[in-house]
């Protein structure tokens, strides 16, 4: 499974680290002032916008200074996340999370090294190209993971901060209609693929893997070596045919309030 030292972990922890640093330093979110850790909230009920994540306490310190931010973010009473990484999460810190009753999703870090271009297999009447931030890329996305209505212009507005240099996204169209979505982050020679969504109607098409590999082909096209991402249960199937591996962990511990 890998482990601290391999790099292809650090390439899963880095780029989704990096990733909410740059939206800690947006408008868009509160950051944190704490040096140990990147944490932001916004009065918006939904965690994506009030996240923690790298955390890197001094040893001893984990038990007091993960109560304190948790508690912190559970007094606020809007749900939150704590995505956790293999080098930033210790067992004191999940212990701290499970006895507030937040229990990690397991979520399976994946990588794979871009060697070549990979086959989108499109089927017939599919199209795919890049796209700017647009209201239908963010809708398409918050229809695929069920996201509320009142999600997508907050999510527009902050994708659309990151500059596509970093952050470029895709959309399929089947006979013109916009179905499936996803997101290529970029730190370095690394990718990470993200958000790829599909709406209801339209799953079980292939789409996933097509919008898949045509993110990894245009990162490889901008130079990047490797490709990461963090796979759902529905999606990992799809990210093993294109060639990803399991290489860590990154459990997401949501805490979402009970009224």
């Amino acid at each position: 499974m890998g482990g601290h030292g391999d790099p292809r972990v650090a390439a899963v922890e880095e780029n989704l680290i990096a990733q909410f640093r740059l939206l800690a330093s947006t408008e868009h979110v509160t950051a944190l002032p704490d040096d140990d850790v990147v944490a932001f909230t916004r009065d918006l009920a939904f965690p994506l916008f009030n996240a923690i994540c790298g955390a890197r306490f001094r040893p001893g310190s984990e038990t007091e200074r993960a109560a304190a931010l948790v508690d912190g973010y559970i007094a606020r009473g809007l749900p939150f996340l704590w995505w956790a990484t293999p080098s930033t999460m210790t067992p004191e810190i999940d212990a701290v999370l499970r006895s507030r009753g937040i229990e990690p999703s397991p979520e399976p870090g994946m990588h794979v090294e871009l060697t070549r271009d990979v086959d989108p297999r499109l089927g017939t009447g599919v199209d795919i190209s890049p796209s700017p931030v647009t209201g239908e890329l963010v809708e398409v996305m918050a229809s695929g993971f069920g996201f509320p209505a009142f999600v997508v212009e907050p999510l527009r507005l902050a994708l659309a901060d990151f500059g596509p240099e970093v952050l470029f996204h895709v959309v399929a169209r089947v006979d013109g209609a916009a179905v499936s979505a996803g997101s290529a982050f970029v730190t370095g020679r690394t990718v990470g693929i993200y958000n790829i969504a599909t709406i209801e109607s339209a799953r079980r098409r292939g789409l996933g893997h097509a919008v898949t590999a045509t993110l990894m082909n245009l990162a490889r096209g901008r130079g990047c070596s490797e490709a990461v991402l963090m796979a759902s249960e529905m999606g990992r199937p799809t990210y093993e045919r294109l060639g990803f591996v399991e290489v860590c962990q990154t459990p997401q511990y949501v805490w979402t309030p009970s009224h």
